[in-house]
């Protein structure tokens, strides 16, 4: 399989809490020299993917590692070396401090090299000469920057809807020293938003919307699932309209989530198709390539001795796929050992040779690929911000259909009053429609790390598998800022 991205970290990216406020260049390549050319400002745009794909960020912590651990993906071995234990790992301040500062100094130290390359692409964009990709690039750069600072906002931010007014994150939009005040979560998502709609006008005359291998076309024009494409942006606005959640927004969310269902670039793998490839290409809206990304998810799901791994009981496997002909289910290796008497199964969603992708789109089938976005969100999405229950249930069921079998049309009665079902086997205090989508995330996006997000959007004080035990204390949803961010953050 050819390589997806051939460039080099052309800006530097910090490893430490307090260096994250100085952002001057120290490389070898000078920021002048860099950008004077179309060339080097197509590396720089291809390092802020290559920085998003490492372990510290969407490679690992933030996709099937630790954001999945929050979510209650897996069971601890009292004597594994991969701590997952209730105790710990909501200890934000203790075991995963610094699980939780990396998280946090990478994403910000890539915000800070896309705000440098911004001031730049408008400076120079005498030297961007092809047709249309100083507006691709700049759009690109604009997507991404919301979308960082979105995750940074679900993670550090207060529970949305119980207070939108809270203190959350800086939105940092200079490439300079200069302090950047803390903001109430909305005035966030206020600003996230005005990145998106930025870039949606530049993207919507301007991307190519190839996705797919494309000979004829230069590499940056094709397999724009693999970049932050126009279609990418308008799922970002669903996505974030979605946790805003007022009337008006779950509104924006229908409307966004719809357009990208109906765009006819994407499409839901049936059962076939996803037991061949449960990376699902056909379905990526926007995911990273990572070179070898067997290597790295190898040690975490394959290795012989569970003790050196993640995995989940087969009880509670079983228990969340309900039957034994969801595709999804497929997912999961027979029992490799047992921890605490319980028979374990590890996930085998990522755990492929080229050989077995025999399902994709074209030529590209999905190897060494960490889905970010992907369509059956935008199903769901559009599942719950319809006001219509049976609209709702259609949205459920086109996805369910597709993996399964057909949704059960009946729980549309009551579908938005609380649900007093045992729901494997916890009581949510959600409502019918919410632990019907809480069964579909829990399904779909094992190893994806949306689970844990869907959670603290609705305020979960329990949930299957829970680490914290019966009860999810709602503090653990909100991750403690650095402290060096308040020690040299402005915070007027």
């Amino acid at each position: 399989m050819r390589k997806i991205f051939t460039a080099i970290l052309i800006l530097p990216f910090l490893v430490s809490c307090g260096e994250w406020l100085d952002v001057q260049p120290k490389t070898s390549v000078e920021e002048e020299d860099l950008f004077s050319s179309e060339y080097g400002f197509k590396d720089a745009l291809t390092g802020f993917y290559l920085k998003m794909g490492k372990t510290e960020l969407y490679g690992q912590t933030m996709t099937y590692y630790y954001l999945d651990m929050l979510a209650g993906r897996y069971n601890n071995d009292p004597d594994g070396i991969i701590d997952s234990s209730p105790s710990t790992i909501y200890a934000y301040d203790g075991n995963y401090q610094s699980t939780v500062i990396s998280i946090y100094s990478s994403l910000y130290n890539v915000i800070a090299n896309i705000n440098n390359f911004l001031k730049f692409v408008d400076q120079n964009r005498s030297v961007i000469h092809t047709e249309n990709y100083y507006e691709t690039m700049k759009g690109e750069a604009l997507g991404l920057r919301a979308f960082l600072h979105f995750d940074l906002l679900r993670l550090f931010g207060p529970i949305y809807k119980d207070n939108p007014d809270g203190a959350a994150i800086p939105y940092r939009t200079k490439f300079d020293n200069v302090a950047t005040p803390i903001l109430p979560a909305s005035e966030v998502m206020d600003l996230i938003i005005e990145d998106l709609l930025a870039a949606e006008e530049l993207l919507d005359a301007h991307d190519s919307e190839i996705f797919n291998y494309d000979d004829s076309a230069d590499p940056f024009a094709e397999m724009r699932q693999m970049r932050m494409n126009v279609w990418a942006v308008r799922a970002m606005l669903a996505r974030v309209y979605c946790y805003k959640g007022d009337e008006q927004s779950k509104a924006l969310a229908l409307q966004y989530a719809t357009s990208v269902i109906e765009s006819g670039y994407f499409s839901l793998a049936g059962t076939d198709a996803y037991a061949a490839t449960p990376i699902t290409p056909t379905e990526q809206i926007f995911a990273l390539y990572i070179d070898d990304y067997y290597q790295i998810i190898d040690p975490v799901f394959t290795n012989v001795s569970y003790s050196n791994s993640l995995a989940a009981y087969q009880t509670n496997v079983s228990m969340w796929y309900e039957v034994a002909s969801d595709a999804r289910y497929r997912n999961f290796s027979a029992p490799q050992g047992t921890a605490v008497g319980q028979p374990l199964l590890k996930c085998n969603k990522y755990i492929f040779t080229g050989s077995a992708y025999t399902e994709g789109r074209g030529s590209y089938n999905g190897l060494n690929s960490q889905p970010l976005i992907r369509l059956p969100e935008m199903y769901y999405i559009a599942a719950e911000c319809t006001p219509d229950p049976d609209t709702a249930a259609g949205y459920l069921d086109e996805v369910i259909a597709q993996r399964s079998g057909r949704y059960n049309a009946t729980f549309t009665t009551g579908f938005d009053q609380t649900d007093s079902r045992m729901i494997y086997g916890v009581s949510t205090g959600q409502t019918v429609r919410v632990n019907e989508l809480m069964k579909e995330y829990i399904k779909e996006f094992y190893g994806e790390g949306q689970l844990f997000f869907f959670y603290k959007r609705f305020g979960f004080t329990a949930f299957p598998n829970c680490p914290a035990g019966d009860t999810m204390p709602l503090d653990n949803y909100q991750m403690p800022l650095p402290d060096d961010e308040y020690t040299y953050g402005n915070h007027n």
